[in-house]
């Protein structure tokens, strides 16, 4: 209270002169105003300082009980396992089959243990830059495999360019026998040498130091060779590195036909012929995986949500060696049984983390497992779709 002196002492001091040389109505209404003015603002600054010291204390109860429920919520979530359809149906209830052997499997592969986000980016555009990349993995893959030698003294360095039918993007650099690989950098050149490579022509650049062929066969462009040399290029040298140029267009071309046979043009997921290629050796090997059927119901983008769920369950190693695509909107994975409850747990953040973007997804699934005795390969593949018609029903109801 020892604040609230001032203005009083200066309502004090102003009357007081006031009396003694000259009283005026409007001098002491000034001056009382002025006064009352500063008490306010002094009361002010007592409010605000008074919360201020409560604050702590308000926090730290708060802080205490949001940890308590945190460590509930921790607890519950160790106890069940949730899954797609129904979050209070425990996994054995859901893969009852190979719950035994899932509760034998050792710690380091016994549940998604990460709850770290799954969806960095917007779920569409990482499916559909996710197939870019698999195009351009094919292009690097052959490369890594079959590089360029350096058959010619003048030959200092490659730059391996892939062409995406629009851009020209550096993946590899060689310098002797070293392959360094590059981020997608753009190609330094003149518009004559990007129109020569875009025609699948050689190209030599105006100071010779740079000869441009390209990887072409049957009128296909699946980039270009730049070959660099501090010596300078004539047109004679075209000819040294078009057939070995040539030689390894045609390894491109034969992994991109093999990548169509046995993978989706669009989703670049496995296909149904190489699904049962694989799903049959499984069987007859006697492994220990369970078929599991994917089918999206009702959900807008399903392709894309299938490229996305293929590549983050191959990244959490959860989903074997991938998916494939059955059908339009079918897919299937041979996860090994000692995956299926990290499968579970990924799969339920999977479709949560949707449903959080503004993706809602409903997927119904499927499973079959070959451990049962005297199973059949067809009885295994028919009993996985009706456990899924099943799950249909169930979500359908």
């Amino acid at each position: 209270m020892k604040r609230y002196t001032i203005p009083t002492i200066f309502f004090a001091i102003g009357v007081t002169l006031q009396t003694l040389f000259y009283f005026s109505w409007v001098d002491f209404t000034l001056l009382a105003v002025s006064c009352l003015l500063l008490t306010l603002f002094l009361y002010s600054l007592d409010l605000q300082s008074y919360p201020n010291s409560k604050q702590p204390t308000s926090s730290f109860q708060t802080e205490t009980i949001s940890s308590e429920d945190d460590s509930q919520t921790l607890q519950k979530s160790n106890v069940e396992t949730e899954v797609v359809f129904d979050t209070n149906v425990s996994h054995s209830s859901v893969f009852p089959e190979v719950s035994t052997a899932i509760d034998d499997s050792t710690d380091e592969t016994k549940g998604f243990k990460t709850k770290e986000i799954l969806w960095k980016v917007d779920p569409i555009f990482y499916a559909r830059e996710s197939v870019r990349l698999e195009e351009r993995s094919l292009f690097c893959d052959t490369i890594k495999e079959f590089p360029f030698s350096f058959t010619s003294p003048k030959l200092s360095s490659i730059q391996y360019v892939y062409f995406d039918g629009t851009d020209f993007k550096e993946c590899y650099w060689q310098k002797s026998e070293m392959l360094v690989e590059t981020d997608d950098n753009p190609v330094e050149w003149n518009e004559w040498e990007e129109s020569q490579i875009k025609e699948s022509l050689p190209a030599i650049s105006k100071n010779k130091r740079k000869l441009y062929v390209p990887l072409t066969i049957n009128a296909k462009l699946f980039g270009f060779l730049c070959f660099t040399s501090k010596e300078g290029w004539s047109n004679e040298d075209i000819q040294v590195f078009w057939e070995e140029t040539t030689n390894l267009s045609e390894k491109i071309l034969l992994k991109r036909e093999y990548a169509k046979v046995t993978k989706h043009p669009f989703t670049k997921l496995y296909t149904v012929s190489h699904f049962y290629q694989l799903a049959k050796a499984s069987f007859e090997a006697l492994e220990k995986k369970t078929l599991v059927l994917f089918k999206f119901i009702d959900t807008n983008f399903q392709s894309e949500l299938a490229i996305g769920l293929n590549q983050m369950g191959i990244k959490h190693s959860v989903l074997g060696i991938g998916l494939f695509q059955l059908e339009e909107n079918l897919y299937a994975a041979l996860i090994p049984n000692e995956r299926l409850e990290s499968f579970s747990s990924f799969f339920q953040q999977f479709i949560e983390e949707l449903d959080q973007l503004g993706y809602p997804s409903e997927v119904a699934l499927g499973y079959s497992n070959p451990l049962i005795p005297d199973l059949k390969f067809d009885v295994w593949i028919k009993k996985a779709y009706s456990s899924l018609e099943e799950s249909i029903l169930y979500n359908a109801a």
